[in-house]
């Protein structure tokens, strides 16, 4: 498979993936990856929004697991140790010092909450609301996360249209705006192929929308393709259909990650 690596792919620690985490290994060496990488959601303190992510007493035990995994798999595929990160603002400290504890290979940053409360869900199904307001709100905070240095991948970068508003022509500034912040940071960005599974969605598609990621492929922002898999079977869903889209626009590599440095390889 060209596409060589899948980063982000979620465990049963997170509360709502299933599968033991030794069926997405075998799942990646049986589609022929290189690489795969497990990307759990952080723990929040005072348990914030805990219902969908890792206690912070689990972290320990997860960085063990996947260790376990890289040194049991080793020779057949590289595991790597990933984690998705929520970026909440004013807990930059919080999330720095839960960083620089452990060694990560890669780190996705997200956006899930608009709220400091973390309140659930940011955007709910069919919002009623004023569409363009809600994104002019996540991409602001989009924009803080690139800012902050510290993520090494954005992840899912127009996930807000799961609220049933896609982003339009209103949003076509701020779209704008938030790539440019992201090329500045010098980060990678993911195409999300979990779009594809999206029933909500009015125009199924990864996220970002491929239009979006031809401004990327312009602007030269590094890309790396991921599953966001909750089960094994989801592992590399829909990759063939990316590899043949991101070669139709001449894209010609993707990046990889090791112990937080960033390489290119050939597509």
């Amino acid at each position: 498979m060209p596409i060589q690596c899948d980063y982000h792919m979620h465990t049963p620690l997170c509360k709502h993936a299933t599968g033991p985490m030794e069926d997405y290994v075998q799942h990646g060496i049986e589609l022929g990856l290189r690489e795969i990488g497990f990307a759990d959601h952080n723990p929040l303190p005072n348990r914030l929004s805990n219902n969908v992510r890792m206690e912070e007493a689990e972290l320990d035990y997860y960085v063990e697991r996947v260790t376990e995994l890289r040194f049991r798999y080793r020779g057949k595929i590289d595991v790597m140790l990933g984690l998705e990160m929520d970026y909440i603002e004013g807990l930059e400290d919080y999330l720095g010092r839960q960083l620089a504890k452990y060694p990560w290979d890669y780190v996705i940053g997200s956006i899930h909450f608009l709220d400091n409360a973390c309140r659930e869900p940011s955007w709910p199904r069919k919002y009623a609301g004023d569409g363009h307001a809600l994104y002019a709100r996540y991409f602001e905070r989009m924009q803080q996360l690139a800012r902050s240095g510290l993520c090494d991948i954005i992840a899912h970068f127009d996930v807000a249209k799961r609220s049933g508003h896609l982003p339009g022509e209103s949003e076509a500034e701020d779209v704008t705006a938030t790539l440019q912040e992201i090329k500045t940071a010098g980060i990678c960005m993911e195409i999300n192929t979990s779009g594809y599974r999206h029933s909500e969605l009015p125009d199924p598609q990864p996220y970002p929308m491929l239009s979006i990621v031809e401004q990327a492929l312009t602007l030269g922002i590094p890309l790396t393709v991921n599953s966001d898999a909750h089960a094994p079977d989801q592992v590399g869903f829909k990759f063939r259909e990316m590899e043949t889209f991101l070669k139709r626009k001449t894209c010609g590599q993707l990046a990889k990650f090791d112990q937080r440095k960033r390489t290119m390889y050939a597509l």
